[in-house]
């Protein structure tokens, strides 16, 4: 998302004509436009990909139940497309925003002008990038892959690496809780996705080894916690303590570290690592809440009261206002959609 933006007092004269703005087409801000359309508001959906549905389309199943997440994004994809309230915009991005009475102009990278009463910002959040840790080999060595490369990889049909995978090892906290290398805060969602992941290539194939290497491992809730019991008893190996290095012999990936609990060395070959990967804004939406004169938090997110900012009339939900699951951001979302649905009320005049 690239803006820059142009802040002009809000005139309370004005009126509020039932108008949204949606940033980002996945999950979150489907749901959100879907649930404004149902409310009797007119919607546009901008989405800077040329297709809706975001992270959650390129996902094979759901923690904790393993449900695939074609099941929830292809049926609001289908919804957005049908509703009549709502515009959709693909391969767009928001070049400028402006205050335009009491509500927001903006302009789009094709030309095309949205005006509005309420934006809604849903445009989730990147992976914190592995190549500044060198150490793991990303980029550099084959079967080095994050865990959404991994999932992408795998709702592709592309083969994960050439060959079989005989043993996988996933990594956590690969640019997470560290401030030199990436985000300071936990991710949230990786401890779960890399448990979901490894289970699956156990029952894949339940003679291949795959072990997950770990500072700690947070499953919160009854179901994230026995899809943990779940893998180790299907056979996955829990070592704590993060690898210093992941190295090549004989023409295998070597994963070298210590195990913190038995304070023993361990290398464990692989076909296959994963690295679990933060997540974080990306730089084009922090230059964006910057430009709106968003609030921040004290981790790069943004100052919330429930879905609204600081700034008039703005309002982020998803995975954009913090680290999420796709259940999560659905309901959020929909809460997200009330308290624009009641700003918007309250700002009509009769």
């Amino acid at each position: 998302m690239k803006a820059a933006a142009v802040v002009v007092p809000v005139s309370g004269a004005e009126r509020f004509k039932g108008t949204a703005m949606v940033l980002g087409g996945g999950v979150a801000g489907m749901t959100v436009s879907l649930a404004l359309a149902s409310l009797g508001h007119t919607v546009s959906l901008v989405e800077r990909s040329d297709s809706l549905g975001g992270r959650a389309a390129v996902l094979q199943c759901l923690s904790p139940d393993l449900s695939p997440a074609a099941e929830i994004a292809e049926p609001l994809i289908e919804q957005v497309l049908r509703e009549p309230k709502i515009t959709t915009f693909l391969s767009r991005e928001v070049v400028s925003v402006q205050r335009e009475g009491a509500g927001l102009r903006a302009e789009l990278g094709g030309g095309e002008v949205i005006t509005a009463d309420a934006m809604v910002i849903a445009t989730g959040l990147d992976e914190v990038p592995a190549g500044p840790i060198p150490e793991y080999g990303h980029g550099t060595k084959e079967g080095v892959m994050t865990s959404l490369e991994l999932e992408e990889r795998s709702t592709a049909g592309v083969p994960l690496v050439e060959g079989n995978i005989g043993s996988a090892v996933f990594i956590q906290c690969v640019g997470s809780r560290t401030e030199r290398r990436g985000v300071p805060y936990c991710s949230a969602l990786c401890c779960a996705t890399s448990v979901k992941n490894a289970l699956a290539l156990k029952r894949e194939d339940p003679s291949r080894e795959v072990t997950v290497l770990y500072i700690d491992i947070r499953t919160p809730g009854p179901g994230q916690e026995t899809l943990y019991r779940e893998a180790r008893r299907s056979g996955v190996r829990f070592i704590r303590g993060q690898p210093s290095l992941v190295m090549e012999r004989d023409g295998r990936l070597v994963v070298c570290g210590e195990n913190t609990l038995l304070r023993e060395l361990y290398e464990i070959p692989a076909d296959l690592v994963v690295l679990a990967s933060g997540l974080r804004q990306s730089p084009s939406n922090l230059l964006f809440l910057d430009e709106m004169d968003i609030m921040q938090g004290t981790k790069g997110f943004p100052a919330m009261d429930g879905s609204r900012t600081s700034a008039e009339g703005i309002f982020i939900t998803g995975s954009a206002r913090e680290p999420m699951d796709v259940p999560a951001a659905v309901r959020d979302a929909r809460a997200c959609a009330l308290e624009v649905h009641e700003y918007m009320l309250a700002g009509r005049t009769e």
